[in-house]
């Protein structure tokens, strides 16, 4: 080979050594920009999270009034069945002009899974699914009942029927926050029409993780959809009146926050607050009235 040609080689591969790093540094950058951005919005939500309780007033009696209503319904509606959650019900007078539908994790006093209720868990782990396999078998989550990784997914799940099967078999779904933006596609529309939208979470630092795997099931997940109306799971029918209360008044102050946290949206845009089953009336426990609504009552009362 001759001299030119060991120079152009190298040259060539030079510049394929500049152009992989370019690319893998962009990369780093975009994702800690996603990450910064994210980031801002928890601050925000934390932010608005501290001053509801002083601006408006929960009666936690009428929510526990309220609890035990929507368990008589679910009691005598025969046809409420197969879905046993209780769930909030936020209305705003004002739609978002952004949201996203990122799943966020709220943590709650009375976990919504468990093994007496036979939930089960599946991650889709970024490739190859080995190691985090591995790490989840060590320290024996039962919830955890499949890893599979993303190439995995995209080759054996191709069909609607297939996916439509691996939706049905598991109550929550998780990803590595490395690839959610990719699920999308590979999941289909049999997971985002049926709300099982993949959480994003770590996969990547193991310091303490079989805490931060526990924790998934202590929590409860908000999807911000287009709105004006947002629900959020706050109970099952087979926890008591105290405990879905509990859950209520421990995680309302922080979907408010997540609703209300684009700019130009206030507590004014905030309509009402009810409960619910899936089929249910909601029961309504904060009503907010417009100053029009409060003009037209006092008209009428003239």
């Amino acid at each position: 080979m001759g001299k030119k040609t060991l120079e152009k080689n190298k040259e060539q591969s030079g510049e394929s050594n500049v152009k992989g790093v370019s690319k893998l540094i962009k990369k780093v950058t975009e994702q800690k920009t996603k990450e910064q951005v994210l980031q801002s919005r928890v601050e925000r939500v934390q932010r608005i999270k501290s001053k509801l309780p002083k601006l408006m007033n929960l009666d936690v009696k009428q929510i526990k009034k309220c609890t035990e209503a929507v368990l008589k319904l679910h009691e005598t509606d025969i046809l409420d069945i197969g879905d046993d959650f209780i769930y909030l019900e936020i209305v705003l007078s004002k739609v978002p002009l952004q949201y996203s539908i990122r799943p966020i994790g709220i943590e709650i006093p009375n976990p919504l899974y468990s093994q007496q209720m036979n939930s089960k868990f599946c991650i889709i782990s970024n490739n190859p699914q080995r190691t985090l396999k591995d790490k989840i078998q060590d320290i024996e989550i039962p919830l955890i009942q499949k890893v599979i990784d993303f190439k995995r997914l995209t080759r054996n799940y191709k069909n609607y029927t297939n996916r439509r099967k691996l939706f049905y078999e598991y109550d929550l779904f998780f990803c590595d926050q490395r690839i959610y933006s990719s699920l999308a596609k590979a999941t289909g529309k049999v997971f985002y029409k049926g709300k099982k939208i993949p959480i994003p979470i770590q996969c990547e630092n193991f310091d303490n993780y079989e805490q931060y795997l526990i924790q998934l099931a202590n929590k409860t997940y908000f999807v911000q959809g287009p709105g004006p109306v947002y629900t959020l799971k706050v109970g099952r029918v087979a926890q008591n009146s105290e405990q879905i209360t509990q859950n209520i008044i421990s995680s309302v102050y922080d979907v408010i926050g997540w609703v209300l946290r684009e700019k130009g949206m206030n507590l004014a845009s905030l309509r009402s607050l009810s409960l619910k089953t899936k089929k249910s009336l909601s029961l309504p426990f904060f009503i907010r009235v417009s100053e029009r609504e409060k003009e037209a009552w006092k008209q009428n009362q003239n």
